[in-house]
C-alpha cells in the first residue's frame, strides 16, 4: 500500500453507508468460516521472515516469495494462468532524468536546472528536444461528462501545454485524485495533440510543490510502460513559481491572480502564452524483470467461462529500508502486504475445496506495487489469456489486523454493483461497510485495483475499518497508530501485534464477496452515475 501521512491523524470518525440490498441472485449465504487463523499465520510468517529481506521487486527476496506463492497455487490445484506457466513477467525500467543535460529556454534565456525547472524521465525516449509554442490550459482537464473541458477552443496540436496542478474544488476526492495524476493529465494533453507538457505546482495550491519535488528530480524511479505518462509527450517538465510568474508576465497575464482563482476552487481559463519554449531531456535507464504470479480456478458454467473474476494482492514490499548495521534494517511488510497475500492464498484454497463457482476466478500475486502500482499496471493493460473478459477485480492490500474490527472501508463500493454485494457479505459476520474516513489520502487511486478501474473493470478494495466491538478501543486509533508508526518501517513484523483471527475474519468476508460475484446471474456493472463508468 502506498500512503502519505499528512492529515491522517485528524480523520477519526466515519459514517456508515446506507445499506443497499444486493440483487437477490448476488446475496451471499451465511456460512461457517472457511479460512482459519492458523493458515493465515503460517503464510504471513513465511512471507515476512527476515530471509526474504523485505521482498523488494527485482530482488532475491521477492523471487523467493513468488516461488512460494506459485507452490501454494500448485498445492491448491489452481491451473497456471500466466504467460509462461504461472508466471507473467513484468519489464521494469529503473530510470533517471539527467538534469545536468536538460535545458529549458524562455525568452532567449537558458534557465537553470534544479532551480528554475526540472525534467521528468521518459518511458521510451533516451533523449528528446522540442521547440514549440506554449499554451496555458488551466487544470488541463478533458472531461466533458463532468462539464470540464479545459482544451475547448484551444489549439494545442504540436505545442507545449502549460498545466496547473490540482482540480476544481467541488470534485469528490477519488475523482479528483484520478484527474490530478500526472499520468491522467499527460494523457489528456497527448490526446489533444500536444508534444510537451510543463506543470506548475505552486505554493498554496498543492503539497507536491516545485520546491518540495525538485530535490528528488535527479533520483532514480521505476516504471513500466503501461504505468507511464503518455509517451507521445516528448518532454515533460515542472517549473518554479518564479519561472511561472515570468512566463505569464511575458504573455501579459497576472500569474498571482490565476493562482488565486485556482486556490478558490474555480477553473482558470486557458489561453495562448505567445511564447516559444525550447526544452530538452535525457533519460538514463536499466531494465529489471520481476514476475506476477497467476493461478486460475476454472468455473463450472460454460456460459460464464469468458467472465473471469480477478483477485489481486501485491506480494512485494520495500526491502532493506535502513542502512545502519546495528539496527533492524529489514522492512518485512507483515501487514503490507504479506497479510493480503496470505488471505488471497487461503481464499483460493477455500474456493477450490468447495463446490466449484460458476465463473472462473483468477488469483494474481502482483509485483512492484510499492514502486508505483507497476505490476498491476502492466498486467491490467497486457492481460494473460486467462483474464480475457474480466468482469470484476477484488483487491487485497494491507488489512491492518492489529485490532478487532467491526467495519470495513469499501473503496469503490459506491461506484458499482459490487458495493451491495460487499455490504451483504459483511453483514453475514455482523460487520458493515463504511465510507472513506481519510478522503484526503485518495486511497481509491493508490492501490492495485486502480489500474483495473482504468481499464474499465468494476473494482473493490476493502480495508479494515475504524470501528471496533471493543469499547476500550479508540475510534480509528488502531489503524492510525500503524499508519503513523510501523507503516513502511521495520516494525511491520509478524510478532508485533498481528491478530491472525482478525485476518481469518477479513478473509471470510472477502470469500463471501467472491462467491457472490462468481455465482451471480448478473454481470458486475458500474453504476450509471459513476464517473468511472464513462
Amino acid at each position: 500500500m502506498r500512503f502519505t501521512l499528512a492529515a491522517a491523524a485528524s480523520a477519526l470518525v466515519l459514517t456508515a453507508c446506507a445499506s443497499v440490498p444486493a440483487p437477490e441472485t448476488a446475496q451471499p449465504q451465511a456460512m461457517a468460516p472457511a479460512v482459519n487463523a492458523a493458515s493465515i499465520e503460517a503464510h504471513i510468517r513465511f512471507l515476512a521472515d527476515d530471509l526474504l529481506e523485505g521482498r523488494e521487486a527485482g530482488e532475491r527476496g521477492y523471487d523467493i516469495a513468488a516461488a512460494y506463492m506459485e507452490s501454494q497455487f500448485r498445492l491448491i490445484g489452481l491451473e497456471p494462468g500466466g504467460m509462461e506457466g504461472y508466471r507473467a513477467e513484468v519489464p521494469l525500467q529503473v530510470m533517471s532524468a539527467n538534469q545536468d543535460e536538460a535545458s529549458f529556454v524562455l525568452d532567449g534565456e537558458a534557465l537553470t536546472p534544479g532551480q528554475d525547472f526540472v525534467v521528468a524521465s521518459h518511458a521510451t525516449l533516451d533523449s528528446a528536444s522540442i521547440d514549440a509554442e506554449a499554451v496555458f490550459v488551466g487544470f488541463g482537464l478533458d472531461t466533458p461528462q463532468l462539464g470540464y473541458d479545459d482544451y475547448e477552443g484551444l489549439d494545442v496540436t504540436g505545442k507545449i501545454v502549460v498545466v496547473l496542478a490540482g482540480t476544481p474544488g467541488e470534485l469528490a476526492s477519488d475523482i479528483s485524485a484520478h484527474l490530478n495524476s500526472s499520468r491522467t493529465k499527460a494523457r489528456f494533453a497527448a490526446d489533444n495533440g500536444a508534444i510537451g507538457m510543463v506543470q506548475i505546482a505552486p505554493e498554496g495550491l498543492t503539497r507536491r510543490t516545485f520546491a518540495r519535488m525538485a530535490p528528488y528530480a535527479a533520483g532514480e524511479s521505476m516504471t513500466t510502460e503501461a504505468a507511464s505518462a503518455a509517451s507521445e509527450l516528448q518532454v515533460r517538465a515542472m517549473i518554479s513559481d518564479a519561472t511561472a510568474a515570468r512566463l505569464f508576465e511575458l504573455a501579459g497575464q497576472d500569474f498571482a491572480a490565476i493562482i488565486e482563482t485556482a486556490a478558490n476552487g474555480e477553473r482558470p481559463e486557458g489561453f495562448a502564452l505567445n511564447q516559444t519554449l525550447s526544452l530538452s531531456a535525457v533519460t538514463e535507464r536499466d531494465m529489471v524483470y520481476s514476475d506476477n504470479v497467476v493461478g486460475v480456478l476454472p468455473g463450472s458454467d460454460p456460459m460464464l467461462a469468458d467472465e473471469p473474476v480477478i483477485i489481486t494482492a501485491h506480494l512485494d514490499h520495500i526491502g532493506i529500508c535502513r542502512l545502519e548495521e546495528d539496527v533492524d534494517r529489514i522492512c518485512n511488510g507483515a501487514l503490507d502486504n504479506a497479510s493480503g497475500s496470505a488471505i488471497m492464498i487461503e481464499t483460493a484454497r477455500a474456493l477450490a475445496d468447495g463446490e466449484r463457482q460458476r465463473r472462473p476466478v483468477v488469483f494474481i500475486g502482483l509485483t512492484a506495487e510499492e514502486k508505483g502500482l507497476l505490476g498491476s499496471a502492466h498486467i491490467a493493460a497486457n492481460i494473460t489469456p486467462a483474464m480475457d473478459g474480466m468482469v470484476a477485480n477484488i483487491n487485497l492490500d494491507m488489512p491492518v489486523i492489529r485490532y478487532e474490527f467491526n467495519d470495513l472501508i469499501g473503496f469503490g463500493a459506491e461506484h458499482s454493483s459490487l458495493g451491495p454485494i460487499a455490504d451483504a457479505a459483511a453483514r453475514t459476520v455482523g460487520a458493515s461497510i463504511s465510507e472513506d474516513p481519510l478522503p484526503q489520502q485518495a486511497l481509491f487511486v493508490r492501490s492495485d485495483h486502480y489500474n483495473f478501474v482504468r481499464q474499465g473493470v468494476p473494482s473493490l478494495f476493502l480495508m479494515t475499518g475504524f470501528s471496533s466491538p471493543n469499547p476500550d478501543d479508540d475510534e480509528g486509533q488502531g489503524f492510525l497508530n500503524f499508519l503513523g508508526g510501523d507503516y513502511h518501517a521495520p516494525g511491520d513484523e509478524v510478532d508485533n501485534g498481528v491478530m491472525f483471527d482478525q485476518g481469518a475474519k477479513f478473509a471470510n468476508i472477502n470469500l463471501a464477496i467472491i462467491q457472490a460475484i462468481a455465482n451471480s446471474d448478473e454481470t458486475p456493472r458500474w453504476n450509471e452515475d459513476s464517473f468511472f463508468a464513462q
